[in-house]
């Protein structure tokens, strides 16, 4: 890999590319339908879906960057759908949750007898399964360098080797990869691929984090709401005050910890109309709370919870304090002393994946 010094990395630090320079239609420019899940009206925001749509009309790759729970995934979704293949399969690779030792069979596929353990009649990987589709490299900054590199040859060559085959496969997919990470500080840390980074980022996609659009929150809520009124068939709303510390908060774990939020306090109340007492402990206490104040309700702060709320809490905070820390997800999961899979159920329980 090239050594790239510090005039190179800020280079290589990610601009919104866009393939249009039409640039003054952004704040008028329309949205199509597969966009109606990404509420929001800032302009940053409304900039990157308007230029993501543009970028879904030709098969360059994409790479979004955007903090866990900002939308990466939903936006790689409405890329897709307005793309022109969008009748073809979308295939969603986790790249930090596929162990180094069966990232190629998964990627790629295996023939029969190619390991013990292996299927009789072998199988096909993630990129058979895209063919003619899209494939979306989820959270590619905690890829090992080992897997980096694997995909970096199918993604030149467009050609694969199952594990254990012979023949070289051809693939036609559309490459959209996520990140959370800093790649280019990860390529100063010799941790990514400075080849790779070129290969994904021909256009590029930040997504600004919920604090940075606070403005959004009541869209956002109000849009949350209007599905657990659908579903429960009661229409809710919060009280003012309740909005307020709602407007107020942090949000560390963006809108996925919104919605979530909305989701407890719509279960948590017996009342079509919620106050600060229906929200959860966490927005009361620790240093992204909002000030909280006995005249911004009619009721006091809300109760202590039980023990068994209070280690919820407890553990939420913790997970998102080592996410901060850990330079990548498998350094965060050694840190927490956990396994794998209880690290990304408990990164979905609490919305900070």
């Amino acid at each position: 890999m090239a050594r790239t010094d510090h005039s190179q990395t800020d280079e290589l630090r990610p601009k919104a590319r866009h393939p249009y320079k039409n640039e003054a239609s952004l704040p008028t420019e329309k949205l199509g339908a597969a966009f109606d899940e990404l509420i929001g009206d800032h302009p940053s925001f409304r900039k990157a879906l308007i230029t993501a749509q543009r970028a879904a009309k030709s098969d360059i790759s994409v790479l979004i960057i955007g903090e866990s729970g900002t939308g990466k995934e939903i936006l790689a979704r409405a890329i897709q759908q307005t793309s022109g293949r969008k009748d073809k399969p979308l295939v969603d690779v986790n790249c930090a949750a596929i162990p180094d030792s069966l990232i190629e069979s998964e990627l790629f596929g295996y023939e029969r007898g190619a390991f013990t353990g292996a299927r009789t009649e072998g199988s096909k990987g993630y990129f058979d399964e895209a063919h003619d589709g899209t494939i979306l490299l989820d959270e590619i900054g905690d890829s090992s360098l080992s897997v980096q590199a694997k995909l970096l040859r199918v993604l030149e060559s467009g050609t694969f080797k199952r594990v254990g085959g012979t023949k070289n496969i051809k693939v036609n997919v559309r490459v959209i990869s996520s990140t959370n990470q800093d790649l280019a500080g990860l390529i100063e840390q010799k941790k990514f691929r400075e080849d790779l980074f070129f290969r994904l980022n021909t256009f590029t996609i930040q997504l600004p984090p919920l604090r940075e659009r606070s403005e959004d929150i009541p869209l956002l809520v109000d849009y949350f709401l209007k599905i657990s009124s659908a579903e429960q068939k009661q229409k809710y709303r919060f009280s003012p005050a309740a909005l307020k510390i709602l407007s107020r908060y942090h949000w560390p774990g963006n809108v996925r910890e919104l919605k979530g939020v909305v989701s407890y306090a719509v279960n948590m109340t017996q009342s079509p109309v919620m106050d600060p007492d229906s929200l959860p402990n966490f927005l009361f206490s620790g240093p992204d709370a909002p000030q909280y104040r006995e005249d911004d309700a009619t009721r006091g702060a809300p109760e202590l919870y039980n023990l068994a709320e209070a280690v919820r809490d407890l553990e939420r905070k913790l997970i998102g304090e080592v996410l901060t820390i850990a330079s990548n997800k498998s350094e965060a999961i050694k840190m927490l002393g956990i396994s794998r899979r209880t690290f990304y159920l408990k990164l979905k329980e609490y919305g900070l994946d």
